[in-house]
Parts: C-alpha cells; sequence; structure tokens
C-alpha cells in the first residue's frame, strides 16, 4: 500500500512500513523530549517496548492492551502509542475513540487485522527505543560480551 504525498513541491510515495516507521520515530522523539535526563524511564520504556510484542503475540491485542492502559506509566504510554496509531484513518479502528473501544466493537476478522497492525507497529516502536533510549548499564565486575 502506497501513497501520495506532497514533499517539497514534489510528489513522494510512501508505503504503509514508511508511514508506521515515521509515526514510531515521532512517538519515540517526543517521549524523549518529556524524558529528557530520566534515565530510569528511558530503560523502563527500552524494556517494555521489546516485550510488548511478545505479550500481544502470546495473550492477544486486547489482553495485552488492557493490561497496559491497566498499568499506566510507562506501559500506559505504549498503549496511548498503539490507540493513537489504530485509531487512525486507514487503520482497523478508524472512526472508534481508542483501542480498547475498537476491540470490543469490530469483528473477528478486523480484530485479527489490528493485532497484525499492531505487531507491525511495535516493530518500529521497539526498534526506535533501543536506538535512541538509554541503554542498561553493565553490572559492576562483569565483563561486557563481544568486541
Amino acid at each position: 500500500m502506497t501513497d501520495t504525498t506532497k514533499q517539497e513541491g514534489k510528489n513522494v510515495s510512501q508505503t504503509i512500513e514508511q508511514k508506521r516507521a515515521a509515526f514510531a520515530l515521532v512517538e519515540i522523539n517526543a517521549f524523549l523530549e518529556t524524558h529528557a535526563g530520566k534515565k530510569e524511564s528511558q530503560k523502563e520504556f527500552r524494556s517494555y517496548a521489546s516485550a510488548l510484542p511478545a505479550m500481544i503475540h502470546m495473550n492477544g491485542l486486547g489482553q495485552a492492551a488492557a493490561f497496559c492502559r491497566a498499568k499506566g506509566e510507562t506501559y500506559g504510554k505504549l498503549y496511548d502509542i498503539l490507540s493513537r496509531w489504530m485509531i487512525k484513518a486507514g487503520q482497523p479502528f478508524a472512526g472508534d475513540s481508542d483501542l480498547l473501544a475498537g476491540v470490543v466493537a469490530r469483528d473477528m476478522y478486523t480484530y485479527r487485522v489490528a493485532q497484525a497492525e499492531a505487531l507491525a507497529l511495535m516493530e518500529w516502536v521497539k526498534k526506535f527505543a533501543l536506538a535512541f533510549m538509554v541503554e542498561e548499564e553493565d553490572a559492576p565486575g562483569v565483563a561486557k560480551e563481544g568486541p
């Protein structure tokens, strides 16, 4: 799926992967702006963003989304990111008020499409979180593996 947009006077075609990546990057940058210098928050976000795709895969989108919303804090930020993406025009829950509203209101086919879309978006969120956020420090006295 491609979309043609105007950029600097040129028609630029964007794939859905590019749109996901652009959305995820904006969201990661927004998180970094509000959590600048907060290493613990960044570490937590990295960790949770890395774990969420597996949680969605094992438990389903609805269960994982409900868990994130209930936990709030950093998990809540991930819920908000997913929700904003999933209710955008052209996405499975377009027109719904948020992610969980879409989960409970739509049919099984739409739910499965939404779950696949959520996994695809979270791969970008995870990649950008790993690329731009603070890394876990090495434990004292433990050698780092690799070159």
